[in-house]
């Protein structure tokens, strides 16, 4: 009679251990990493006109598409020792790592989750920036809000940063402004209104230029 509770409890458990690794499974493949790239699922709001936004996910995305958006995405700095030039969010090797990672979230990202980037690259000597922002696709739309653009890192903010980033849900689709950068919208691009942090990319827009890129000259 004791070996058969023994056995049952024994049963008991191993069913509640192989729910639980199940669980973490699921959350695990809510995170996609290469290197220095984080780019995982959220469950976020975002609202539009007071509205909370339905993302139009799972979305298949192809990768030239995607590659093409990033490599279009501009800023400019501000303040007083701000540069002149425009200048490019993301760097082409960073690109590379990011478009397998985005193109695979947007295909299993519910019409909840935004996808959601955390991508820490050498961007100067010595100097590890820091960029986060959100994705979700709305009506043919590509939207990327940003929260941090090339922030300057130290070894311990990466390590802390990491942390924070892994139990926290930062919502960059609630910030509208910052004090050191603002995007510069190119062709097929608009910024959403009263936000310097949030592009809309028509997604059309870029199908046309990758399949224009594509044909011989």
């Amino acid at each position: 009679m004791k070996n058969q509770k023994l056995k049952r409890v024994a049963f008991c458990a191993g069913i509640a251990f192989t729910l639980f690794s199940y669980r973490l499974y699921g959350i695990h493949a809510d995170i996609y990493r290469e290197g220095m790239i984080t780019v995982k699922h959220e469950e976020l709001p975002v609202r539009r006109d007071a509205q909370r936004i339905r993302f139009h996910h799972p979305y298949e995305l192809e990768g030239g598409v995607v590659a093409n958006a990033l490599s279009n995405i501009y800023y400019k700095e501000k303040g007083l020792f701000k540069r002149k030039e425009t200048l490019r969010v993301f760097q082409d090797i960073e690109i590379h790592d990011l478009v397998p990672l985005i193109v695979k979230a947007f295909s299993d990202a519910t019409p909840t989750q935004v996808v959601s980037i955390s991508s820490y690259y050498n961007r100067a000597v010595l100097a590890d920036r820091y960029t986060y922002c959100i994705l979700f696709i709305t009506d043919r739309s590509l939207n990327i809000a940003f929260s941090k653009v090339h922030t300057f890192q130290s070894y311990n903010d990466i390590m802390s940063e990491k942390k924070r980033y892994l139990v926290t849900k930062e919502n960059p689709a609630n910030k509208k402004h910052s004090g050191f950068w603002k995007l510069i919208p190119s062709a097929g691009q608009h910024l959403e209104p009263d936000h310097e942090n949030w592009l809309v990319i028509d997604l059309s827009h870029e199908i046309s230029r990758q399949q224009g890129a594509m044909q011989p000259q």
